[in-house]
């Protein structure tokens, strides 16, 4: 409560332009007909004016840091990162996102957000919904308990919101034009104030300069209408020929991160009677990696049209290496040749983790025998493991094992050979935003 009282005070003195002498001996006579010790007292305005002062310079700094950012930067992606970003310093908050009015489709639209991206929700959802119908500022410290809150996003991206600040922007014809958004104050008990109300404001003042909304939702129209183009023709690239087979049956989950995969798959039937099938997880997600996908993908079909052998395709896949990847690209990868008669199989694998086979009553994890696959030539190393009773095998990729909240423990991932549990687990994560491509392979003997 002293402390409470002395601010109150100290910014009084600034806001009515009172000389600071007099205002700080009225604080003294009033603590000190409380008995409060005066030199208590005066060591707190002192460390509180130094904070204040302290603070100040910081937003300062921030805004010439940012203020060069945004007027050397054309690309409107990275500007409206700079513009998050921005916005995300000056109130110190955990998060900050964008959201964009499209008056035609009555949403908001982000492209860029800190945890979230291509996003669209209605004109009257959540908060931001609340700043629009009032056309004002919002603050809410206790969001789970707020009536407008919508927890949707926050399982969709797996966060937990304890605090959001939420500000109307508009464009220098006072035409509202979007809504920015600050999530989670970084301080002791995670409250935004009044303060960072007014220090958000600075962010917004650039937003509503520079920002040519109308042409920025044409622009992520096209960018979303292409990607989506690209996504559902990289799915019908991702073949499975053994979907009717009549000795195996074939399971698949194929979770993207975002609209384009760097995880891929294709089974095929070799022309010997034998079964051809490989996973793929290339580096990072989007157009570069879903290219390396295709890329794999028409040379197994030009090997399997040559009737190459297993070890054969090895070789030739070490070869075209250097035209299929692209500088500094990594790619993991499991490729399988099961003979007819399930008594053996060939594999090359490379950066993946094992690939497990019941065999009878055993399970047999068999690790990758090569480093991930570069640029450069590879002598490719090729296993044969003798089976002696088939049952089933899955492979699968890091996206399972390594993601921060839905992962499974590679010690536990002989259980997802039980295609009911593996289709569990999908169910799970099915509307969750993961951190990487998950897919799983379970190939099975009927």
């Amino acid at each position: 409560m002293l402390k409470d009282n002395l601010i109150e005070q100290i910014d009084l003195a600034r806001t009515s332009n009172k000389d600071t002498h007099e205002i700080v001996e009225l604080i003294l006579k009033q603590f000190a007909e409380k008995e409060e010790d005066i030199h208590n007292t005066l060591d707190f305005i002192f460390n509180y004016s130094a904070e204040k002062e302290k603070k100040l310079h910081e937003i300062i700094e921030i805004i010439l840091q940012y203020s060069t950012k945004i007027s050397k930067e054309n690309n409107s992606d990275s500007l409206l990162l700079i513009l998050a970003d921005f916005g995300k310093k000056l109130v110190e908050s955990d998060r900050a996102t964008l959201w964009l009015i499209n008056e035609s489709e009555k949403v908001f639209w982000t492209k860029v957000g800190h945890g979230i991206s291509n996003l669209k929700i209605p004109l009257s959802a959540g908060i931001i919904g609340e700043v629009y119908d009032l056309k004002e500022t919002i603050i809410v410290n206790d969001p789970y308990s707020y009536a407008k809150f919508n927890p949707a996003i926050d399982k969709q991206t797996n966060y937990k919101t304890k605090s959001i600040l939420a500000t109307p922007i508009y464009n220098q014809d006072r035409k509202m034009i979007g809504v920015f958004q600050a999530i989670n104050k970084l301080n002791d008990d995670n409250k935004f104030s009044n303060e960072d109300s007014q220090l958000f404001n600075i962010a917004i003042s650039y937003i509503a300069n520079i920002l040519d909304v109308d042409h920025l939702a044409e622009e992520n129209k096209y960018f979303i209408d292409e990607q989506t183009k690209a996504a559902q023709k990289q799915q019908a690239m991702l073949i499975n020929e053994l979907e009717n087979d009549e000795i195996l049956d074939v399971t698949i989950h194929f979770k993207p991160y975002d609209f384009l995969s760097g995880d891929s798959y294709s089974l095929h039937k070799a022309p010997d009677g034998g079964y051809l099938f490989y996973v793929l997880d290339a580096m990072g997600h989007g157009i570069v990696p879903s290219f390396t996908c295709v890329s794999v993908l028409s040379f197994v079909k030009k090997a399997l049209d040559e009737r190459l052998t297993f070890q054969e395709l090895a070789n030739a896949f070490g070869k075209s290496l250097e035209y299929i990847l692209s500088d500094l690209e990594q790619l993991s990868a499991s490729f399988f040749y099961l003979d007819k008669d399930f008594r053996h199989i060939e594999y090359f694998s490379a950066g993946m983790y094992p690939t497990l086979i019941q065999d009878g009553d055993k399970v047999l994890s068999l690790k990758a025998n090569n480093i991930p696959f570069m640029d450069f030539f590879f002598s490719i190393k090729v296993d044969k493991v003798e089976l002696n009773d088939f049952q089933k095998l899955i492979i699968y990729t890091d996206g399972i094992t390594e993601d921060e909240k839905y992962f499974v423990d590679k010690n536990d991932m002989d259980s997802m050979l039980d295609k009911d549990i593996l289709a569990n687990y999908f169910d799970v994560i099915a509307d969750k935003k993961m951190d990487d491509d998950v897919t799983a392979v379970l190939i099975e003997k009927k």
